[in-house]
């Protein structure tokens, strides 16, 4: 894993945390926003750069190597725990990490994130449908990857909300062994919906596009496991498509949230 920072040191803490094949550098959009207000921490998980040593591990093993992070560090509380996609699972898991290793967290944003429990079978399914979308990016340029049939499908036919994301991801597609893109499959769908408190459910808020099926599949279970969170809809965006239209106004949920402050 590599974890590069960036903002201002001894600012509030802001984790970031990419989906699913994604990295910091998809997220550059948002952080170039954010850092002159905080201290942010955004992550590549591990096999999803040049020279990573290990395979992407689990929701878990990822999140271990982040707080094993913010105790060498001397990191003691963070501002905001921020997930895309795949990212909002391992953000689940890292605040129940983080609770446990008495780190305080202010407030956590989890945008598409699946929170999907499926039988095995179902992994095997997605890691291979993850190979095929990676395969089709590997050495294409962004002007190319905008036109792949799969993108333009996920997209609902407006792929350049995904512009920000997809150059990245062809620059780093040669590096994903299909080992790891099996684990982040199964990190996906194998959710376990940690326990947390009426009072940090408070402080939870999970963003959706209604037609997402990230969204259709899981909401009903999630609801019912976080009643007292925030849940934030919005319709026709896709998966996480909504900051590639609407970055400045996405950005100012995520600073109030950071400070505390009510996002509406």
């Amino acid at each position: 894993m590599r974890i590069h920072t960036c903002g201002v040191e001894g600012r509030p803490v802001i984790i970031m945390l990419p989906g699913s094949f994604c990295n910091a550098d998809t997220m550059a959009n948002i952080i170039t926003r954010l850092k002159p207000e905080f201290h942010i921490l955004a992550v590549d998980y591990s096999g999803q750069y040049a020279g990573s040593e290990m395979p992407f591990t689990s929701r878990a093993g990822e999140a271990e190597k982040i707080i094993r992070y913010l105790r060498e560090q001397a990191i003691r509380s963070v501002a905001l725990v921020y997930g895309q996609s795949m990212g909002g699972e391992i953000g689940m898991e890292l605040l129940s990490q983080l609770k446990k290793s008495n780190i305080a967290v202010g407030a956590a944003f989890f945008d598409g994130g699946p929170f999907l429990h499926f039988p095995r079978f179902v992994s095997r399914l997605l890691g291979n449908k993850f190979k095929t979308i990676v395969g089709n990016l590997r050495g294409k340029t962004l002007t190319e990857a905008l036109q792949e049939p799969t993108i333009l499908k996920f997209s609902g036919g407006k792929p350049e909300r995904y512009s920000n994301m997809l150059g990245p991801i062809c620059q780093n597609a040669a590096f994903m062994s299909d080992e790891t893109l099996e684990r982040e499959a199964d990190a996906c769908v194998t959710f376990d919906y940690p326990a947390m408190d009426r009072d940090f459910q408070k402080r939870l808020t999970f963003f959706y596009s209604k037609e997402e099926s990230a969204w259709r599949f899981c909401h009903r279970k999630l609801q019912k496991s976080y009643p007292f969170a925030h849940y934030k809809l919005v319709s026709g965006y896709g998966h996480v498509g909504y900051p590639g239209e609407h970055l400045a106004e996405y950005c100012a949920w995520l600073s109030a949230a950071a400070r505390g402050d009510n996002m509406i």
